[in-house]
């Protein structure tokens, strides 16, 4: 039984107490983080020159037209642009919740619960910003991708979505579980 909470310390930040050792509590705390950093490393992969628009554009519209026949030639500049920016948008909204997720776990100690979901949600947001900005700072210096403020935008819109949606999802959550509520009344 004692190795269990060796083990489950690893995993479960939650249960990191100061009679663990320094180590458990820093390796708790870097597996909250490797899904952000691992997203930050997908999107180094996706920023590159490889994956420009000049190279997706073929396979994707293969696929397209796979899955909704020839009828997407005539307007396939517009449909790739809206899959390239629909992609910036769910991808960056998923990383701005990979980012609340971190924050949420590192701040336990809180005063209240609405308190720790607005200062996690806003550092979420303003990760999201910054990793943005500097994904399109990058491709400014690629030959075939031009880094715009409107991505960076269009980024953080996906992130404040997300987020926004997720905050009302706990804030209902929240209000359904409490005490003095009664499902059946």
């Amino acid at each position: 039984m004692a190795s269990s909470s060796l083990v489950f310390g690893l995993y479960s930040p939650q249960t990191a107490t100061l009679r663990q050792p320094l180590v458990v509590a820093k390796l708790a705390q870097w597996h909250v983080w490797l899904p952000v950093v691992l997203c930050v490393a997908l999107f180094a992969v996706e920023s590159s020159s490889y994956l420009g628009s000049d190279h997706t554009s073929a396979p994707l519209r293969r696929l397209a037209e796979a899955l909704c026949g020839r009828g997407v030639d005539a307007h396939w500049g517009d449909i790739h642009r809206f899959i390239r920016k629909t992609g910036h948008f769910m991808g960056y909204g998923l990383f701005s919740l990979l980012c609340f997720r971190g924050f949420w776990m590192a701040l336990l100690g809180a005063a209240s619960q609405l308190t720790r979901q607005l200062r996690a949600h806003g550092m979420a947001l303003l990760a999201t910003f910054i990793v943005a900005g500097i994904d399109e700072f990058h491709q400014r210096f690629l030959p075939n991708r031009c880094g715009q403020f409107s991505d960076v935008l269009l980024d953080t819109c996906g992130g404040v979505a997300l987020c926004l949606l997720l905050f009302l999802a706990m804030q209902a959550s929240a209000r359904l579980w409490s005490p003095g509520h009664s499902p059946c009344a």
